[in-house]
């Protein structure tokens, strides 16, 4: 009996962190990744209670963001339904890395004063391109390590084409992706505020 009720508490607690990532207050939408015990970032599954919570409460106008980024594919499914609702965007402290695809996708793009909006380009490891090839190669077909390599460097051109693009829809200057594919594997790029206005990414 203990064992069971230790077990719905462990359950609960998780649940309770979980839900704890997205908080609406009024018609606003807060979504922190940083906040909360047992969140690592942009996961999958926060695109479904996005649109949840849209579905639920349809008087949201406003999403604000506090996040250093994680999974990048959730965050474009997070961007798009985003554009879909027109909501406005926010950062009170800081946004990096995927999450700036969520402060992009904003009818109206704001930051409070001293907020830190990082962009920097995307790497995969060594040891985790070895992990990845070795747990799909059977369903991809590739019967050698230079399939998988061949792949990878189609996948990255695709990749680099459609952020460029999703930054010039959103209508960011040209040279923000260009720049971002420049910096080095440990680098975030942090622009002052008067580029950040002036680039496109906040539009007041």
């Amino acid at each position: 009996m203990r064992m069971m009720l230790l077990l719905l508490f462990v359950v609960m607690a998780v649940q309770t962190a979980s839900a704890a990532v997205f908080r609406v207050e009024g018609d606003t939408l807060i979504y922190n990744t940083e906040d909360t015990d047992g969140v690592d970032g942009i996961s999958f599954d926060d695109e479904d209670k996005l649109l949840k919570i849209l579905q639920t409460h349809k008087n949201i106008k406003l999403i604000t963001l506090k996040s250093a980024g994680g999974m990048s594919n959730a965050a474009m499914v997070m961007a798009n339904i985003i554009i879909d609702a027109q909501l406005d965007t926010h950062v009170d402290k800081n946004c990096s890395s995927a999450c700036v695809r969520l402060l992009l996708a904003g009818k109206k793009r704001t930051a409070t004063l001293g907020a830190q909006i990082g962009f920097h380009r995307g790497r995969w490891t060594a040891e985790n391109m070895k992990d990845y090839y070795h747990a799909t190669k059977d369903e991809n077909n590739w019967s050698s390590p230079f399939e998988f390599a061949a792949w990878v460097y189609d996948d990255v051109k695709k990749n680099v084409y459609e952020y460029s693009q999703y930054l010039k829809r959103r209508g960011v200057a040209d040279y923000v992706a260009a720049y971002s594919y420049r910096l080095g594997f440990e680098e975030m790029w942090f622009m002052r505020r008067a580029e950040l206005l002036s680039s496109g990414i906040l539009t007041e």
